[in-house]
């Protein structure tokens, strides 16, 4: 078991882990302070990463718990761990938010804290804190995203 940000997480083999293999490549992220990762400095964030995520683009609502501003953007990537969201106007590295992401399927809501941040692109968000319910709802939409992209190889 790894421990991630409040939460444990399973190496096992399931659905959501065979999917490692298929996980996009996020290397075209810019890093902090404007300048594009090289070609090993993309593949070792992807290394630190604890849970690789899968390519989800989905409505979202951030909301910085301190201040109550609120975000409306959209995710890109998703996984166990945290999620990638795409938007002009990121909040600061260190922010500590509430998130809601929305499909056709269901609402996910969890804490999360920004472990990056970009101007030009959005923000990677790592989850903090999650109910029993909302990792089987998170769950469930990776399995299901696992699904259609075994199905479409």
């Amino acid at each position: 078991m790894h421990r991630l940000q409040g939460t444990q997480t399973s190496t096992a083999s399931s659905p959501v882990h065979a999917a490692a293999q298929m996980m996009i490549d996020d290397s075209h992220k810019k890093a902090e302070g404007g300048a594009s990762p090289s070609g090993d400095e993309g593949l070792q964030r992807a290394k630190r990463r604890a849970v690789l995520r899968c390519a989800l683009v989905a409505s979202a609502e951030v909301t910085e718990v301190a201040s109550k501003a609120q975000l409306k953007a959209r995710t890109s990537e998703l996984g166990l761990g945290g999620c990638y969201i795409d938007t002009l106007n990121p909040f600061p590295q260190e922010t500590l938010v509430q998130l809601r992401i929305l499909r056709d399927n269901g609402v996910f809501e969890t804490q999360a804290k920004v472990v990056y941040s970009d101007v030009r692109f959005g923000m990677g968000l790592a989850f903090t804190e999650m109910t029993g319910e909302q990792r089987s709802q998170l769950e469930n939409w990776l399995a299901e995203l696992v699904t259609k992209l075994k199905s479409a190889s």
